[in-house]
């Protein structure tokens, strides 16, 4: 009798976990979201190959090779090549004038739970990538952090193929050592005076060796929380996404196809600049977020509803091209 209410006991306890705790992966198309795809580029003997996204340089080849281009770009490449907005031109390179590289942005907004409140504000980063033939350099600003808890950061950077991943560790703690241990929540509360950390300039940089000469900035961005859970940004695996199907982490790349904005060089930026939600507001409540998701149209995020938080603020007008220099923006790069 025992044995048969032990089973009976068991068949009740698999059905009432069958809806509510077996996971179920996420219907999403990640090939849309993730921030990048690869692209051959050829390049004949004795000459560079410039890649250029409207005048934007992306990369400069000097031998074939694979480089990564921003995805919601790369769809539009199919079209016929004097409407496509990715050009390619072959320059002479005499004298190896040209050196192989790839730059690129990204904003890196993270959630520290696997049930979130979905404001992405959590830690948001910013980033710029300089991949070389044989190294690559990472340089990281903080921007927000809008959680309580030690937060771990790293990366897997993955050259030629896939299963050759190289781990990176940025920040056992960034409250420590990106933040400069400030307490409480960073930029994330509008009202409260805005902190711009370390004035501006880098909190991390480093150099670091490759293990293939390809021009991809192939990167899964993870956080660790709550003694060792590890929560991935957007990559091209579902274990990017909760039970909901909500990405633990975003990559903005370049959100704008035109540059209104300038460091105080009066060079150009800001095409990857993320106008976040502020604390406890739903990203869903500022922006189109489900047409996101279904899509991967990265200009939803160019116009925020009523509560983000301004991370830009004001500007004027600098330079020729009468770009606007925003001193309190906390996207700005002293270099």
């Amino acid at each position: 009798m025992k044995k048969v209410v032990y089973i009976l006991s068991c068949i009740s306890l698999f059905l009432s976990c069958s809806d509510k705790d077996v996971y179920k992966a996420p219907e999403a198309d990640l090939n849309l979201l993730k921030p990048y795809e690869d692209m051959e580029v050829i390049v004949p003997e004795g000459y560079a190959s410039i890649v250029k996204l409207y005048d934007d340089t992306l990369a400069i080849c000097t031998y074939s090779t694979t480089i990564s281009i921003p995805t919601f770009w790369a769809s539009k490449l199919g079209r016929a090549s004097e409407n496509s907005p990715i050009t390619i031109e072959n320059v002479k390179n005499e004298n190896n004038y040209y050196q192989g590289v790839l730059n690129t942005w990204q904003v890196v907004a993270f959630e520290d739970s696997r049930e979130g409140d979905y404001d992405y504000n959590d830690l948001i980063i910013h980033v710029n990538w300089s991949i070389r033939e044989n190294n690559y350099t990472i340089s990281v600003q903080p921007v927000a952090l809008g959680s309580s808890k030690k937060i771990k950061l790293g990366f897997e950077k993955m050259d030629g193929n896939i299963s050759s991943v190289n781990e990176v560790i940025v920040a056992e703690d960034c409250r420590k050592e990106l933040f400069e241990g400030r307490v409480g929540f960073i930029n994330t509360f509008s009202g409260k005076e805005k902190v711009i950390i370390n004035n501006g300039k880098y909190k991390y940089q480093k150099e670091l060796a490759k293990q293939s000469n390809d021009l991809r900035c192939a990167v899964n961005w993870f956080i660790e929380v709550d003694g060792g859970t590890r929560l991935y940004a957007i990559t091209n695996n579902p274990i990017c996404l909760n039970q909901d199907g909500r990405p633990y982490g975003l990559i903005f790349t370049r959100i704008y196809d035109e540059y209104t904005y300038c460091n105080e060089k009066g060079e150009r930026c800001g095409v990857d600049w993320f106008l976040y939600p502020q604390e406890l507001v739903n990203i869903s409540d500022i922006y189109d977020f489900d047409g996101y998701m279904k899509t991967g149209d990265i200009s939803i995020f160019r116009t925020p509803k009523e509560g983000f938080y301004d991370a830009i603020g004001e500007g004027e007008p600098m330079g020729k091209e009468g770009l606007i220099y925003c001193p309190n923006s906390l996207y700005n790069v002293k270099l």
